[in-house]
Formats: C-alpha cells, sequence, structure tokens
C-alpha cells in the first residue's frame, strides 16, 4: 500500500533524530524505497534514499508526490520534499522503511482477510488497534455505539452514548452545535474539536445514499491534533462501511420481546390482549403489577440529529423497570411501577431536569393496574400532552389527572357550543343580570362554589345576609327550580364552566355598538 510522507516523518523520527521541510504532505503517494542511479532523473510519486554525500551528485528537484530520505544531517535548510535522518547508514534506513511498509501491508491484508471470512466490525478495529494506538469507536448518528476498542477512556463502549447522565449532556450539546452539524457531510478523514466529553476525534463519515448514517472516530487521547493517521481511517472506514451493508454487527437491544409486545398492544387495534398479557407475563411484567405510560414529544433538533434512540437508552437507564422506544413521531415510556420501585414522585423528578434541558415536552397518563389498558394509558399520556400544552404551553410536563376536566369540557363541545348545552335557564338568568344591571349571576356562582353555605356567599358578597336571601328568591324564581336536586347542582356548574369557555371569544367576536340581551349570545 501507499504510505505519505507524513507517516514516513513519524515512523522514522521514532527511531532516529530527523529533520524535514514544512508541511510533509498528508497524502499516501509514495511505494516502496528506491535508490538513485546515476544518470537517470528522480520520477514524482517516488521514495529515494540516498547518503548526504550522494546530494551533491543527484539533482533533487520538489518533484510532486516525491521524497527523498537523506541519510546524514546537514548545516542547510531542508526543502518540503527533504529528510534527513541521523542514522549510521543508508542501508540500516532502507532496511527500517521496508519494516514500515511490511507492518502497514500486512495489516490492510489482515483487514481484507477478516472481510472475507465475514468477520465483525468489532474485529475490524482489534485488527486496527495496535497499528493506530488509540481507542477506536463506531458509532451511529443516532449514537448507538456499534463497536469499540477501548472506548472506554470516554465512555463510549457498546451500547448508546447518551444513555449515563455523565454523557447525555454530552448529546444535549451536540443537538445544539454548529460545528457538529457542519461536519455531518463531510467526505475523508477531518479533524473534530471536543466531541465526545472532551476528547478530540479523528473522525471519517461513513455514508448511506449520500447521507451520513455512521462515523468512525479515532479518539485522540493525548491531544496532539494532527491528520497523519486520516488516510489510514479512511481505508478502515471503507472495511467498516462494507461490513454494515452486509448485516455484520446487529446490535442486540434492551428487552426488544417487551418492547416489540408494547409497540403491538398500542399499534394494533385488533391485537389479542391475552396474547399480550401472556408475553408481557412471561418476561417479567405481570397482570398484577401496575404500569405508567409517558409519551415525550420530540423536538425538530431529536429528529434532525436522529437521537431517539441515545433518548430511550437513557430513559431506560435513569428509570428501573422501564421500557422506551419510537412510536409514530414520539416516544412512548411504559414503567413497570412495581417492578420499578420508584414511586410517581421519583419518577417526576429523574425526568423534569432532562425534559427540560432536552427541549422535550412530556404526557403522563393515570397509574393502571394489569395489561389492559395499556393502550388506554397511551391516549390518556397522548392527551395530557395535546390538551396541556395548550392549556398551559410553557409547561414541559403535563399529567392527565390535571387536565382531565378541561378534556372533558372539550369532549362536550366537540358537536355543540358551550352555550346550546348549558342549562337554559341560567342563560335567561344571565340576560336578566344584562338588562338589569343585577348580579345573579355571580350570586349563583359563589353559592353553589360556597356548597350552597348562605352564610360564606353574604360574606364572600359583603351584603346583609337577608339581601343575600332576597337575591337567592329570584335566582330560584327565574331558574325554576329550588336548587335541592344533586343532578341539576352539578348540571348548573357545568354551565358556568362551558359559559366560562366561551366568554373570551364573545368577547372578540361581540361587534361593537351591540347591545346586550339575547343578541349578545354568540353563536359559532
Amino acid at each position: 500500500m501507499l504510505l505519505s510522507p507524513a507517516l514516513l516523518y513519524r515512523e522514522l523520527s521514532a527511531v532516529y533524530p530527523v529533520v524535514s521541510g514544512a508541511n510533509m504532505s498528508l497524502e499516501p503517494t509514495l511505494g516502496r524505497p528506491a535508490f538513485l542511479t546515476e544518470g537517470e532523473p528522480p520520477l514524482s510519486g517516488k521514495l529515494y534514499i540516498l547518503s548526504k554525500e550522494d546530494c551533491a551528485t543527484y539533482s533533487m528537484p520538489p518533484l510532486p508526490g516525491s521524497l527523498f530520505l537523506i541519510v546524514g544531517m546537514g548545516g542547510r535548510l531542508t526543502p518540503p520534499n527533504q529528510i534527513q535522518v541521523d542514522a549510521p547508514s543508508v542501508g540500516e534506513v532502507y532496511n527500517l522503511v521496508q519494516r514500515i511498509f511490511d507492518r502497514y501491508d500486512a495489516w490492510r491484508s489482515e483487514l481484507a482477510e477478516s472481510r472475507l471470512q465475514g468477520q465483525s466490525i468489532q474485529a475490524l478495529l482489534e485488527l486496527s488497534y495496535p497499528l493506530l494506538r488509540h481507542p477506536l469507536v463506531v458509532v451511529g448518528m443516532d449514537f448507538s455505539i456499534i463497536a469499540s476498542v477501548h472506548g472506554e477512556a470516554v465512555e463510549m463502549v457498546r451500547g448508546v452514548f447518551g444513555s449515563t447522565d455523565s454523557t447525555y449532556s454530552v448529546v444535549t450539546s451536540l443537538k445544539q452545535n454548529e460545528e457538529y452539524h457542519a461536519v455531518r457531510d463531510l467526505d475523508g478523514y477531518f479533524y473534530y474539536h471536543a466531541e465526545y466529553d472532551g476528547a478530540n476525534c479523528l473522525c471519517v463519515n461513513i455514508k448511506k445514499y449520500e447521507q451520513t448514517t455512521y462515523r468512525l472516530l479515532m479518539i485522540d487521547t493525548d491531544n496532539r491534533q494532527e491528520l497523519t493517521d486520516g488516510f489510514l481511517l479512511e481505508i478502515l472506514a471503507g472495511l467498516v462501511e462494507h461490513a454494515l451493508l452486509h448485516n455484520t454487527s446487529p446490535l442486540a437491544m434492551k428487552d426488544q420481546a417487551i418492547r416489540t409486545v408494547l409497540h403491538t398492544a398500542i399499534s394494533d387495534r385488533t391485537a389479542d390482549y391475552v396474547t399480550v398479557s401472556q408475553r408481557l407475563e412471561a418476561s417479567g411484567w405481570h397482570s398484577s403489577h401496575d404500569y405508567l405510560c409517558i409519551v415525550l414529544q420530540l423536538s425538530y433538533l431529536d429528529q434532525k440529529n436522529l437521537t431517539v434512540h441515545a433518548i430511550c437508552s437513557y430513559i431506560e437507564n435513569i428509570l428501573s423497570g422501564s421500557c422506551a422506544f419510537q412510536f409514530k413521531d414520539d416516544i412512548a415510556v411504559f414503567v413497570d411501577l412495581t417492578l420499578s420501585s420508584m414511586s410517581l414522585t421519583d419518577i417526576s423528578a429523574r425526568l423534569s431536569c432532562f425534559v427540560r434541558d432536552s427541549l422535550l415536552k412530556a404526557g403522563y397518563s393515570r397509574v393502571l393496574l394489569g395489561h389492559f389498558n395499556l393502550r388506554r394509558q397511551y391516549e390518556q399520556a397522548c392527551i395530557a400532552l395535546e390538551v396541556g400544552s395548550r392549556r398551559n404551553p410553557s409547561f414541559w410536563i403535563h399529567r392527565f389527572n390535571d387536565i382531565a376536566f378541561d378534556y372533558i369540557l372539550e369532549q362536550a363541545t366537540r358537536k355543540l357550543p358551550g352555550y346550546m348545552i348549558s342549562h337554559e335557564r341560567l342563560l335567561k338568568l344571565k340576560y336578566v343580570d344584562e338588562e338589569n344591571g343585577t348580579e345573579y349571576m355571580r350570586t349563583l356562582r359563589l353559592y353553589l362554589d360556597n356548597h350552597l353555605n348562605a352564610v360564606q356567599t353574604a360574606r364572600d358578597l359583603f351584603v346583609h345576609r337577608s339581601t343575600f336571601l332576597y337575591r337567592l328568591d329570584r335566582i330560584r324564581s327565574v331558574l325554576g327550580t329550588d336548587l335541592t336536586d344533586p343532578d341539576e347542582i352539578l348540571y348548573l356548574m357545568l354551565s358556568f364552566r362551558l359559559m366560562e369557555r366561551e366568554e373570551p371569544a364573545s368577547r372578540e367576536e361581540k361587534a361593537p355598538g351591540v347591545g346586550d340581551g339575547v343578541g349578545a349570545v354568540v353563536v359559532p
């Protein structure tokens, strides 16, 4: 194989004192060494070895891709295509250079043989580590670690990078890092600063259909910040790409059986729940356990950066007894609370900062027993997320219990507006107030809120008790009721809420100059 002048300089400097010109080429243009012959001009792209004494005899023009190894130190400046080597003899340098080529040729042959035998990506990295001498990692753009050698130096072992508290913060910062996005589509090798936990990397993108899907990293643990090994990493990346195309590195996902069953339970409306329950029982998620469902709404950055896998793995690590997976455009999380031994408070505490820092939003279902409500729990969590986000858009977490009544009101007015399903005589009471300037609506509302306590209501209205009782008689007369029927009281209280929901819209839609009265009720 061909080597670069910069690589040869590094290998020679490990054995002998050397001096070279500036900007040694990184391109692999040099084959095995040759000697200059008298009368034969040097050629481009050749590696020549000669003694210091021979320098005066032969002309060494700056030929593209060529390199002259001069054995012996000279007193003059060294041109860019020359390396002076302080070695005993030309023959010793020649033998050393041959051994260097032998080592790299043997490495490439071993890689090729490994692929012919169908060995894994892990095997390719293990064959390369003795030569490259730095941790090697193949990572998916969803932060799944396909293979690694000595990746524990930066916590990048097999699994998913970002699945722990110490690494997910890095994933979060990368999502918003412009430099990270800028290198996503680069071809060839490149050096990236502080990519993973402060460790610089020499990288090669691995693409499929012109899109980067994986990346080969060589972690720069000693921060030497050089590109000398770049072309070697490209060779390795080419074989890794071949291995990926031939599916030689399947990544076993945690609790795949449970994930498959849960996905079926919420996606297939015709699923046999007896079978679902039996399969969950076999996996240790018993029907006697309590379950919680959480739905996470992915951000644009997560969709762009393919960080779903990292998010799912992180959640499964911080919430014991949980299973997380992508469903449609969101992430569904089910927690076996009995298996987990975590309370709802513990779960909220673990997730709240993560949801906020990751620019996500979460909907929580109620806790229910057994397997037969898993789909309904998922729908509860989705409803909590949808209704809660409209009701309180600045909140990160929405619980179904907090929005259940709002959801009831929304469902009640899906086909008819609120004023058409409210208590008919309550609307009449409203018109009496508008025509006469009375406060019967406010009085009735406080009376109901105070659980029919006349003394407390009079106090809240700042009126005498006899004045309140007079108002109450007038209210009963308009409503045609004595306010003793529990169902009617509930209907009146619900009507107040339905009418309050429409008041902002009514005030906006009411045309200037329109008088009070029946015509003030806006029909959507």
